[in-house]
C-alpha cells in the first residue's frame, strides 16, 4: 500500500474507514436521487440540495475562510476541483432520470477499475500488462451493459425507450470518468504530484496550488460552486423552458423529503468529508479497491428501494466486469508481492 506521507498508523485506518463509510453511503445514492427525481426536476432537486448543504455548513466555512488565506492564483483551480466533484453530478442525475439504478451500479465498477489505472498511471508513472488486460474486460463489459436496453426486453416493464435508456447509461459512464477527475485533481490539490503530473499539467500551462489547504475547506467550497453552477439551470427549469414541470414543494410527497435530507446530510456533507478527508492519507489505488464497496451494495439498494432487478444481459455485462476486476486485483497484488521479496 502506498501511503502519500507519514502519517501515524491509526490515522491510516481510520481514513480507510472513511472511505468505507463514504462508499456506503454513495451506495444508496444512486437509488435515492433517482426516487426523489421522480417527484422533484433534476436541476431544482440538485440546486436545492446545494442550497441546503450551503446554508448548514457556512458557519464553518466562514470560520475556515478567517483562518486560512487562499492565494488569488487558487481561485480558479478551486472552481475546478468544484466542477469535478460537483456541478458533474448532473451526469448521474440525468443519468438516472433514463436508465436504472441497477444498471448505473453494475457501470460503476468501470470506475473503481479507472482509479487504480489512473493510480498506477499518474502516481506511480507505471502500469502492468495485467492491469491493462483487466481493464479492456470491464471496458467490454461496460459497453456490453451500456448497450444493454437494445438486447433485452425490459421495455416491457421499463417505458422509456431503449435509444434513451442507453443515453442514460452514457451519462452515467461519464459521472464515473468526473469523478475520478476529480480524486486526481483532489491529489494535486494537496501537492501530492509525480513527474507524469508536472508534465500533464504543464502541456495545459497549469500550475499546482499555490499554498495547501484544509481538506475540509476545499471540498465546502466546492458545494457553493455547485450551488451556483446549478442555480441558473433550475431558474430555467422552472420557467419551463426545458419543458412542463409540476410539482409543489410544499406538497410533495413525504419520500421526497426524505431522499433530498438523506443527499444533503449524508451523501453531500458527511460522504464528502469523510472521501475530502481520507484522500490526504491513502492513495489513489486505495480508493479504487474501496470504491467496489459503492457498486457492490449498488445493486441491493437499487433492490430495496426501488424494487429493480438486473436483467440477463445486465448480469452477463456484470460478470465480464467482474473477470476484468479480478485479473486487474490479481495481476496488481502479484507486482506488489514481487516488490516486496526483492525489496523494491
Amino acid at each position: 500500500m502506498l501511503v502519500p506521507k507519514k502519517t501515524l498508523p491509526n490515522t491510516v485506518t481510520f481514513a480507510f474507514l472513511a472511505l468505507i463509510a463514504a462508499n456506503l453511503i454513495w451506495a444508496a445514492a444512486g437509488p435515492v436521487i433517482k426516487l426523489t427525481i421522480s417527484f422533484i426536476p433534476p436541476f431544482t432537486f440538485l440546486f436545492l440540495r446545494f442550497l441546503t448543504v450551503c446554508v448548514l455548513i457556512l458557519p464553518y466555512t466562514l470560520i475556515e475562510l478567517s483562518k486560512t488565506v487562499i492565494s488569488p492564483k487558487d481561485y480558479w483551480k478551486i472552481l475546478i476541483l468544484g466542477v469535478f466533484s460537483q456541478s458533474s453530478i448532473i451526469f448521474i442525475v440525468f443519468g438516472l432520470k433514463y436508465t436504472t439504478a441497477v444498471d448505473a451500479a453494475i457501470i460503476g465498477s468501470i470506475g473503481v477499475l479507472m482509479s487504480m489505472v489512473a493510480g498506477y498511471y499518474f502516481f506511480n508513472e507505471k502500469m502492468h500488462n495485467g492491469v491493462a488486460v483487466g481493464l479492456a474486460l470491464s471496458l467490454v463489459g461496460t459497453f456490453f451493459v451500456i448497450v444493454e436496453p437494445f438486447l433485452s426486453n425490459s421495455h416491457v416493464i421499463n417505458p422509456i425507450p431503449a435509444g434513451l435508456r442507453v443515453w442514460g447509461n452514457v451519462l452515467v459512464f461519464l459521472n464515473n470518468i468526473m469523478f475520478l477527475l476529480y480524486i486526481i485533481w483532489s491529489k494535486i490539490s494537496f501537492g501530492q504530484t509525480t513527474g507524469i503530473i508536472k508534465k500533464a499539467l504543464h502541456f495545459v500551462h497549469i500550475k499546482p496550488m499555490q499554498n495547501k489547504y484544509p481538506a475540509s475547506l476545499l471540498i465546502a467550497i466546492t458545494f457553493y460552486v455547485g450551488m451556483i453552477s446549478m442555480l441558473p439551470f433550475a431558474l430555467l427549469e422552472n420557467l419551463e423552458v426545458f419543458g412542463p414541470v409540476n410539482y409543489e414543494i410544499a406538497t410533495l410527497d413525504f419520500k421526497a423529503y426524505l431522499g433530498l435530507g438523506y443527499m444533503v446530510l449524508f451523501s453531500s456533507i458527511a460522504a464528502y468529508f469523510l472521501f475530502e478527508w481520507a484522500l490526504d492519507y491513502v492513495s489513489v489505488g486505495d480508493t479504487a479497491i474501496l470504491g467496489y464497496v459503492s457498486s457492490i451494495f449498488g445493486i441491493p439498494f437499487a433492490f430495496i428501494i426501488l424494487g429493480e432487478v438486473p436483467t440477463k444481459f445486465g448480469l452477463i455485462g456484470a460478470l465480464i466486469i467482474a473477470v476484468g476486476v479480478v485479473v486487474a486485483e490479481t495481476s496488481a497484488h502479484l507486482r506488489r508481492k514481487k516488490r516486496k521479496v526483492f525489496g523494491l
